[in-house]
């Protein structure tokens, strides 16, 4: 793998910076009310249109059955207050809906932030990141990092052939294939150290509030 500066007009910082950034907004995502996640998601669903819709729209399509799932989850079995008429006489609550429109609400705000950031970055940024980020794992981030860009490549043409049992049972002998990898890694400046870092202390912070 070799390094040198990612030039984007899209990414100011550091891809490893805007992986952190979306991960702590993940990370306060869990804490907020419905009426305040139906006030974030307004603007928020507003850009992602703007800028990413094919890719949030995919995703969000992808995680469907997920969604449904969350959302008849809470529906059925959340106590509370039951409905009137037919709805009540069957145990659903207001509750309930209330719940699950907050916790589905809170997922596609996940995804489509998530596809925003994708496409920011692509797969070069992604993987330039990502390998910033895992520099506690050491040498094994190398390995990580090429199994990541094999699996989003596997991803990205959706292959049939039935290949990718092979390639989770593998022992990573068939790496070699990989071991011209070139990979962008760019150059951590100060501002992306202190962004980093900020991430960091905020993270710590929602964590231990």
């Amino acid at each position: 793998m070799t390094g040198s500066i990612i030039h984007s007009r899209s990414v100011t910082f550091h891809p490893a910076v805007w992986i952190a950034g979306w991960a702590v907004i993940a990370l306060f995502l869990q804490g907020i009310e419905l009426r305040w996640l139906a006030v974030l998601a307004a603007p928020t669903f507003f850009l992602v249109s703007v800028f990413a819709a094919g890719d949030a729209l995919r995703l969000a399509r992808r995680a469907r059955w997920l969604l449904l799932a969350i959302a008849v989850l809470f529906i059925v079995s959340t106590p509370g207050e039951r409905l009137p008429g037919i709805a009540g006489s069957f145990g659903l609550t207001s509750d309930g809906f209330s719940l699950a429109a907050e916790h589905v609400l809170r997922l596609l705000l996940l995804l489509t932030t998530l596809a925003w950031l994708l496409k920011g970055l692509r797969n070069e940024g992604l993987l330039a990141g990502l390998h910033c980020l895992t520099r506690p794992f050491g040498a094994a981030r190398d390995r990580l990092v090429v199994r990541l860009l094999l699996a989003l490549e596997y991803a990205e043409h959706e292959n049939d052939s039935g290949n990718w049992r092979a390639w989770l049972g593998s022992d990573g002998s068939n790496d070699g294939e990989r071991s011209h990898v070139r990979l962008e890694l760019g150059r951590l400046h100060l501002a992306d150290r202190i962004a980093l870092a900020t991430c960091g202390a905020v993270a710590l912070l929602a964590v231990l509030k």
